[in-house]
């Protein structure tokens, strides 16, 4: 019997087929959204805020006492590394440098690994200039690049060093969309007279993956 030539219609039509049946399925689903290894997963807590009445164990964001510089953190702008500590030293009394986020800039944390459940960030900072925020944003990273980025809301300062309130970082939002176990974090100041400075930035709490 003599074979039928197969339209090139059909070709087209069962490759869309394959395709469809390749992103739709739970397996591909899971392997084009699930976030790639985090950058750094230490394990090492404190417990920094013990003075201010919060027992919580946190671990130190990688590069977050910028005594070291910001080689792992990405910043746009004027941020820069300078001389002038938070006042409380909680993270070493030898520490002697901090973060300047002046106007327009910005600096994102590298990608950390992180346990489900409720957590939260908690940092130093300081706003010398006119009223502003500071906003804080999680970037959920696939392994094709930024998935999503989040609303982790704002901190807001004095005119002198003060530890923030705890920015709840429900993970609601992050697990309904991906089951993901790394995020990186965005500081970028508000308004365009704000002279914001940020140290000894902490995540609670931390698990190994």
């Amino acid at each position: 019997m003599e074979a039928r030539p197969v339209r090139p219609s059909l070709i087209v039509i069962s490759a869309l087929a394959a395709m469809a049946v390749l992103l739709f399925t739970p397996a591909a689903k899971a392997g084009l959204l699930t976030t790639g290894p985090a950058a750094v997963c230490d394990t090492s807590v404190v417990q920094p805020f013990t003075p201010w009445g919060d027992q919580s164990s946190y671990v130190l964001i990688p590069g977050g006492s910028f005594e070291a510089g910001t080689t792992s953190w990405t910043r746009t702008g004027e941020a820069s590394i300078a001389k002038g500590n938070e006042t409380y030293f909680v993270h070493s009394t030898a520490d002697s440098h901090s973060l300047v986020l002046p106007p327009g800039s910005s600096v994102t944390t590298p990608s950390m690994c992180f346990a489900t459940g409720d957590w939260h960030l908690r940092l130093f900072a300081v706003n010398t200039g006119t009223p502003s925020s500071l906003k804080v944003t999680i970037i959920v990273r696939s392994l094709i690049g930024v998935l999503s980025v989040l609303d982790g809301g704002k901190v807001s300062s004095t005119g002198s060093w003060q530890p923030s309130d705890q920015i709840q970082l429900t993970l609601t939002n992050v697990t309904g969309l991906v089951g993901t176990q790394a995020v990186s974090f965005r500081f970028t100041p508000t308004g365009y007279s704000g002279s914001w400075r940020i140290d000894d930035v902490y995540l609670d709490p931390w698990v190994s993956t």
